[in-house]
């Protein structure tokens, strides 16, 4: 699968999200194509807010790998306090000015992100874009280096790698191998399968190793990823 095609890829589920980024299955769910609730006698929706390649498929919700990093962006902005209100400005405005479908997933958006709130700021007339332009709580958030720490990109400044416990942490998620699901890099192994031999293994994290000719560090990484993903979900 070409790199282009595999960030693109309708490869990930709710479920993926919940275990790879912890975003609940029903969030996700909401985020990304929208929901209904009642009010006040009558029926109001709240449309999708991410997630312009997710779609079902057989009835599950399936999103693309640059849909799945910005999940994992607005879950970030809203635990830092950024409200929805600010993040879809916010959205908004990136989207307009870089014409861009994923902007909350784009390199640009830490190295230019403020320059280009600052400028909004300061040239529009809109009360409400230079509201966010000089909006210091929601500069903070969007640059935060740890946001994109865990990312690798292309030249074109597209994620192409994430990396969810970060670049030590040996676990990749890599939508161009074992189509998305969480491995180990180096050796290609998916955690899955690791996991799955633990559990067949008397919990042995020496035998799953010398099985699959792995240094027993490496398998304790994949593991302790494994434990985190599953309190996750």
């Amino acid at each position: 699968m070409e790199r282009q095609d595999a960030i693109t890829a309708l490869l990930f589920t709710t479920a993926d999200a919940e275990r790879i980024v912890g975003v609940p299955r029903a969030t996700a769910r909401r985020w990304l194509e929208g929901y209904s609730y009642p009010y006040r006698g009558e029926t109001r929706r709240t449309e999708a807010r991410l997630g312009p390649h997710a779609k079902r498929i057989d009835r599950t919700l399936h999103m693309s790998f640059l849909d799945l990093v910005e999940v994992r962006m607005a879950r970030r902005l809203r635990r830092q306090g950024v409200s929805w209100r600010r993040v879809d400005e916010a959205k908004a405005l990136f989207r307009k000015e870089w014409a861009s479908d994923h902007p909350f997933a784009l390199r640009r958006l830490r190295t230019d992100g403020r320059e280009v709130f600052a400028e909004i700021g300061q040239r529009l007339n809109d009360s409400r874009l230079i509201q966010i332009g000089n909006d210091q709580s929601v500069f903070d958030a969007i640059v935060e280096p740890s946001l994109f720490d865990v990312l690798d990109f292309r030249d074109d400044g597209l994620p192409f790698r994430l990396w969810p416990v970060g670049k030590d942490g040996q676990v990749v998620v890599d939508p161009s191998r074992a189509f998305g699901q969480p491995l180990l890099d180096r050796w290609g192994v998916p955690i899955t399968i690791l996991a799955a031999a633990y559990a067949a293994n008397d919990n042995s994290a020496a035998r799953v190793a010398a099985a699959f000719e792995l240094p027993v560090e490496a398998v304790e990484a994949a593991l302790r990823f494994a434990a985190e993903a599953r309190l996750a979900a």
